[in-house]
């Protein structure tokens, strides 16, 4: 089984330290990446492909050295970089076509491909129209379908439904599931949902380490006792949301406001303990995002 190991990574920019000693291990299924923004997960992403070397420690294909591998392990590697660059003038199918030579993938395969992975993304009717013309869906969608090219054992998506709609969003969500079936995906994601619907580890970063992993539920777990729901007058509501986290805050048909708290303790007497969903435990262990 293909194994991908972080030996005590770190990359430092000047003073800031974007990783800091990362160490985990992963093998064939789907494992989703959070944290806020600045967590070092793109950093962490551009190491693992190879664009970017670790300030130290070590990245392992299967115990060897991804920097020693060159161009064996960049045939593993499926990758869809937050900013996908590419040619304006180009057609949808040159631009796959140019990669798929880039690729080293052979002429009559990369045919076959390209149009199944036209077919796949919903972009078989644009085929000939010049990526300039595209909306900023239709190019994640392209990014997507040229991150499959060589059908890689390694698949590194960096916010890959940014810009699609929730239709489209769903779909890739349920092709992201059955790619994890018989190889590696890493999924990084601002889109709780995306993440909670379709990982089988969720790796969740703060300040360039991993603040907690595991499946769902083990993940879950991480919060429980630490979620609350009040139902409050507005006054007492703003003043809440300015000294806790809140996830969900909702103005109900009797003038009061229902809120749902993310807190070591209960935020008032009244406040009734709730289970944790994959959200609260991002606002837990990040101490970002939500309503303050």
């Amino acid at each position: 089984m293909l194994e991908l190991k972080l030996d005590r990574v770190s990359r430092h920019y000047k003073q800031k330290i974007a990783v800091d000693r990362l160490e985990y291990t992963f093998q064939t299924g789907i494992y989703g990446l959070l944290g806020a923004n600045g967590a070092g997960k793109t950093t962490l992403l551009r190491m693992m492909t190879g664009v970017l070397k670790p300030t130290s420690g070590e990245i392992l294909c299967d115990q060897c050295e991804i920097g020693k591998m060159g161009g064996e392990y960049r045939m593993k590697l499926g990758y869809l970089p937050q900013e996908l660059g590419y040619y304006p003038n180009f057609t949808v199918w040159r631009y796959l076509e140019y990669l798929a030579e880039l690729k080293a993938v052979p002429p009559e395969t990369a045919r076959r491909r390209m149009e199944d992975l036209l077919k796949v993304t919903g972009l078989e009717h644009v085929k000939k129209d010049k990526i300039k013309t595209l909306s900023g869906g239709m190019i994640r969608r392209l990014g997507i379908a040229q991150s499959l090219l060589n059908d890689p054992e390694i698949l590194i998506l960096d916010e890959p439904t940014a810009g699609l709609d929730p239709r489209e969003r769903i779909r890739f969500r349920n092709l992201i599931s059955t790619l994890g079936r018989n190889r590696m995906v890493l999924l990084s994601s601002h889109i709780v949902a995306d993440i909670e619907f379709i990982a089988d580890e969720i790796l969740l970063m703060k300040g360039g380490k991993i603040a907690a992993s595991g499946n769902l539920e083990k993940i879950l777990e991480t919060a429980k006792g630490k979620v609350w729901e009040c139902i409050e007058l507005p006054e007492t509501a703003e003043m809440l949301s300015r000294k806790f986290l809140v996830s969900n805050l909702k103005n109900l048909e009797d003038g009061t406001v229902s809120m749902r708290v993310v807190s070591d303790a209960p935020p008032t007497e009244q406040a009734v303990l709730m289970e944790p969903n994959l959200e609260d435990v991002y606002l837990y262990q990040t101490g970002t995002g939500g309503i303050r």
